[in-house]
């Protein structure tokens, strides 16, 4: 089935889904970028400064964009108001979420209302692809709070009669359990190895019914954490791919599994400085945010984007691989390492349900949680991660300790801890 998220970018358009193309998708996008950096220019200090001189009417190419500045959260954090559009008391939403460094720091997001409508329209298209009129969905994400992702989508699947009950991030896997036999949802919503997680505990404590399909967000997909899902649910397992700096919705994937299909009536995504494999940082402009418009902003993701047809028939750029994030990343022997393929290599081990990481110089070392009764292959965990993450000569210690549940945190992302000093 092609993505419903081709047809509902043709409607913004103006065009019917035949017309559609990257080509008619790229001229559109780069009338928006030249309208948001007009009005950024006009109302906010910080780019105020950063345009000055620039005409937006010549920003006619993707080259021509390269050439602008870009944003990045150190520009944002702590200096929010120069980015501020609006006067503070026309904002309606604030996200405050913390950095991707590890001194502490916070950045607030600003929106309007209208700024977040968009989000909603993207996740009723976007969940077509896999929800059902009248199905029962269930959120373990936080999200009761207006402007919520569970709140969103809540909003945004209500029209077609799905029932919505948002219960939260699992902190404990025998009530999350108990949660999910009593209402027994068609979907589940949730952060990738909590939910992973939930699975491993239904081998000794009874399968769900009828759990068709399973939406993971908010942190690393690992495929081994897809599989496990689908192995022993027998779900199908989609992604979904947001920041807050988007507005939370930002793209999802598809029937054919091949990448995220982008809100690309709403944002332009680049990515900056290639290597020979297509992969960079991903930036993100997204598009008539009257709070705090944000300008080739930098993500810390590294990524790349599709421009080949999608299997699903699908004609529009996908960014189809996240490779990490930057933040989660180390050099160990010259060699970059993100925590992304730990995870994967970690999770393939059936008995690991929740890891930390620390680097040290050329260490790795590994606390991996487990249910109770279980224990991991370490010596094969640490022959996999040779193989196929760490460069020769890197040392690995493993250790385990016995979980029923994860402690209930700001963020759900998790992070690799790297002790630059050795």
């Amino acid at each position: 089935m092609r993505t419903p998220t081709d047809a509902w970018i043709a409607s913004r358009l103006g065009i019917s889904e035949e017309e559609l193309s990257a080509e008619v998708l790229r001229a559109y996008q780069i009338r928006r970028f030249q309208e948001t950096v007009r009005y950024a220019a006009g109302h906010s200090r910080f780019y105020a400064g950063m345009f000055a001189g620039t005409d937006p009417d010549s920003i006619c190419t993707a080259e021509d964009i390269k050439k602008l500045g870009v944003t990045s959260e150190n520009d944002l954090a702590g200096r929010e108001n120069l980015f501020l559009c609006i006067p503070p008391g026309s904002v309606d939403r604030i996200f405050t979420v913390p950095t991707t460094g590890t001194n502490g720091n916070q950045k607030r997001i600003f929106f309007t209302a209208g700024d977040l409508a968009p989000s909603v329209e993207f996740y009723y298209h976007a969940f077509l692809t896999f929800i059902r009129p009248e199905d029962r969905l269930l959120v373990m994400m936080g999200g009761t709070a207006e402007g919520s992702v569970g709140d969103t989508i809540d909003r945004s699947l209500s029209p077609i009669g799905v029932t919505t009950r948002v219960f939260g991030q699992v902190t404990d896997l025998e009530t999350a359990w108990n949660a999910v036999m009593e209402f027994r949802p068609d979907v589940i919503v949730g952060i990738p190895y909590q939910i992973g997680a939930l699975a491993a505990w239904s081998r000794s404590h009874g399968l769900p019914h009828g759990v068709r399909c399973v939406l993971l967000s908010a942190d690393d997909v690992p495929n081994a954490v897809r599989q496990r899902i689908s192995g022993i649910w027998g779900a199908e397992v989609y992604s979904h791919y947001g920041l807050t700096e988007t507005g939370l919705a930002g793209g999802v994937d598809c029937c054919a599994h091949r990448g995220y299909h982008l809100r690309s009536c709403d944002m332009y995504a680049e990515i900056l400085d290639p290597d020979a494999d297509g992969f960079g940082e991903l930036a993100v402009t997204p598009f008539g945010r009257r709070a705090m418009p944000l300008i080739r902003y930098r993500t810390g993701d590294i990524a790349r984007i599709s421009t080949e047809r999608c299997p699903c028939g699908g004609v529009l750029p996908r960014l189809e691989t996240i490779r990490g994030r930057l933040s989660n990343s180390c050099m160990i022997s010259g060699q970059r390492v993100f925590l992304s393929q730990i995870e994967e290599e970690v999770f393939r081990d059936d008995a690991a349900v929740d890891l930390e990481c620390t680097v040290t110089g050329n260490e790795l070392v590994l606390l991996v949680r487990t249910l109770p009764q279980e224990e991991t292959d370490q010596e094969a965990l640490k022959e996999r991660l040779m193989r196929a993450v760490l460069p020769a000569g890197t040392k690995v210690r493993i250790s385990e300790e016995t979980v029923c549940g994860f402690l209930p945190r700001r963020s759900p992302k998790k992070r690799m801890v790297v002790n630059e000093e050795v």
